[in-house]
């Protein structure tokens, strides 16, 4: 059987102000929640250092930056939050839940204190999930730190193995047990399969699967051929016998691996049914949303044309008591909702109208009564005859 892993594990990623805006809901559980939440438990959880927002992120990377001389800008889809996530292998998982609420809160803290530490950042952000299948914290850091370096280019392989380190003695404060984990090299060097070295995504994982149950199952029809061909012998030798010993206990091996392998497909196929589903929805949304915009910019449009009309024929004015008023109704209609936004434009060219149309009344007066110069009169025919056509 597969032997069962006493370690602590850091693994650190680099993520945009989108996919940090994203890490930060999931963290705090905002928005969709995923099918692999037992809801009923978010309450365990603990926000033991609130996540920064994603753009106050960007100001202190770019502040950071401003530390060292560059040649480009910032780009707008560069890496502003390292986010990180602290897990245990399964053996070391029922120790650090043994623990209390608040000792493992501090245990996290400590973890996270320490590779920040090592790194020369400094945790803007720290959640302890109680609620999946098993125990983890969410943490978060600036992408770039004080010197105006890119932790991306701090993060080099020989600091990575480093940040396993400091998370192990920072948790043997708190459960000695709890140890560092095989490096990489080592588990490769001793021929641990790809599927425990390589961190896989759902989707490969989902893809991978099948050829890998196939092989299982087909190692596991083999071994059993072999002792269904050693049980029909008559007469068992004692090297027969702890022959079958060993098929049988490989046997059990194999058919344990290749039932964890289903459970995982299925597990995966879940997931991947989930993520589509949540896919569906933000897709609707989206749709949904443009097509209230699509909505709202048809009425401004048709306000627009609405409000030139109105202003043109003289059907908005001002009452006695200086409220507006729209005399036609086709316009009064079509301006309704969209008079909080251009009801002042609407007013304010009302009025230049009808202050016009005052100083024109004027001016036809005084060229009525003939009380203007003769080149002005002239003149003013001219104006007059423009206005009237």
């Amino acid at each position: 059987m597969e032997e069962k892993s006493f370690a602590i594990s850091v693994r650190i990623e680099h993520r945009s102000m989108g996919r940090a805006q994203s890490a930060r809901y999931h963290d705090l559980r905002f928005g969709h929640i995923p099918g692999y939440v037992d809801q009923e438990r978010i309450a365990e959880n603990s926000t033991i250092l609130e996540p920064a927002m994603p753009s106050a992120l960007r100001r202190i990377c770019l502040t950071h930056r401003a530390n060292r001389p560059t040649q480009r800008a910032m780009k707008k889809d560069a890496a502003v939050a390292s986010c990180f996530i602290i897990t245990f292998g399964k053996a070391a998982q029922p120790i650090f839940e043994a623990l209390p609420k608040a000792h493992q809160d501090a245990a996290y803290e400590a973890v996270a204190k320490a590779v920040a530490s090592l790194l020369g950042s400094e945790v803007t952000g720290l959640v302890a999930h109680r609620d999946e299948t098993a125990p983890h914290a969410h943490g978060q850091m600036p992408a770039v730190r004080l010197d105006g370096r890119p932790l991306s280019k701090v993060l080099t392989p020989r600091m990575a193995k480093q940040v396993q380190d400091v998370a192990a003695e920072a948790i043997a404060q708190f459960a000695p047990q709890i140890v560092r984990g095989k490096p990489k090299a080592q588990r490769i060097a001793d021929d641990e399969p790809l599927s425990k070295t390589v961190h896989r995504s759902v989707r490969q994982l989902h893809n991978d699967l099948p050829t890998e149950i196939s092989t299982k199952a087909a190692e596991v029809e083999k071994l059993q051929g072999r002792i269904e061909k050693m049980r029909a012998k008559e007469k068992l030798t004692e090297a027969n016998a702890r022959t079958l010993v060993t098929y049988e206990r490989r046997l059990a091996e194999k058919a344990a691996q290749l039932r964890e392998k289903q459970q995982a497909f299925v597990a995966s196929t879940r997931a991947i049914q989930t993520q589509q589903k949540a896919r569906e929805s933000a897709i609707a949304e989206r749709e949904a949303a443009v097509m209230v915009r699509e909505q709202e910019v048809t009425a401004q449009v048709e306000g627009i044309k609405a409000a030139v009309e109105a202003v043109k024929a003289g059907t908005v004015t001002r009452g006695e008591d200086g409220r507006p008023v729209v005399t036609d109704a086709t316009h009064a209609a079509i301006l309704r909702p969209v008079w909080r936004s251009l009801g002042p434009l609407v007013m304010a060219l009302a009025d230049m109208r009808a202050e016009l149309a005052t100083g024109l009344q004027r001016f036809r007066d005084l060229f009525r009564r003939n009380e203007l110069q003769p080149e002005i009169i002239e003149d003013g025919r001219d104006l007059l005859d423009g206005f009237d056509s």
